[in-house]
């Protein structure tokens, strides 16, 4: 079958987040105030504030109230640290020192859907600033449109966000398929929405027997989704 829509997850499926904390501490040796600061002693409450952010982000809905956000976070972790720095220099550093990483083969898959002429969506469990990551990387251009939890107001498997994301396409529940490398998040709760959904399972170890298909990377999306018998 050739759908209507595709619903395609961003973490884990296009780009993994990583953070540079060994950079993060480079920037920061300076500010200390109770002792020299190691990647070993600040990896935990690192790592921990990238975390947070995550949980969290969904209740700020606008970019100044996830600015504040992201300001407080900040502070917190260089409280735990120890480091004596002004807000704008742990914001800086707390956001140059997380990157977007593409899969190998992201871009081109997203150039071949976009030459199957069929919609594509992004519906990702995101801070409202997706769009402004998927323009840093020359991305937004491939999508139709963006529905992001954080401006939704609930996150995947919720089904409203599948509702939301079949209201902005304009499409059929039985025409649209849900593309994400979570089993529960975009596979279960696509597939309790009546949406088909496509698991993208990188290291083969993964259950999710409420897929339509089970990918070991987007390669073979664009012939899935335009309904190629090889497939």
């Amino acid at each position: 079958m050739r759908y209507d829509a595709v619903f395609l997850d961003v973490d884990g499926t296009l780009l993994w987040v990583d953070l540079d904390v060994e950079g993060y501490v480079r920037d920061l040796s300076p500010y200390t105030a109770n002792g020299p600061l190691t990647v070993e002693r600040a990896s935990g409450p690192v790592w921990e504030s990238l975390r947070e952010h995550i949980r969290e982000n969904i209740k700020y809905p606008t970019v100044e109230t996830l600015a504040r956000f992201r300001r407080e976070n900040a502070r917190r972790t260089a409280l735990s640290l120890g480091l004596d720095a002004p807000d704008d220099v742990l914001l800086e550093v707390s956001k140059r020192r997380i990157s977007f990483n593409p899969y190998p083969e992201s871009e081109a898959v997203l150039e071949e859907l976009g030459r199957t002429g069929v919609p594509l969506y992004a519906v990702s469990n995101w801070d409202v600033e997706l769009e402004g990551v998927l323009e840093d990387l020359g991305w937004r251009r491939s999508f139709d449109g963006l529905v992001v939890s954080a401006k939704v107001g609930v996150e995947k498997p919720d089904d409203a966000i599948f509702e939301e994301a079949l209201r902005v396409a304009g499409a059929t529940r039985e025409r649209a398929v849900m593309v994400g490398n979570d089993p529960v998040s975009d596979v279960r709760g696509a597939a309790a929405a009546g949406i088909d959904a496509v698991l993208v399972d990188r290291e083969g170890n993964l259950d999710a027997g409420e897929a339509v298909a089970v990918l070991p990377d987007l390669r073979g999306l664009p012939a899935l989704v335009v309904g190629d018998p090889g497939v």
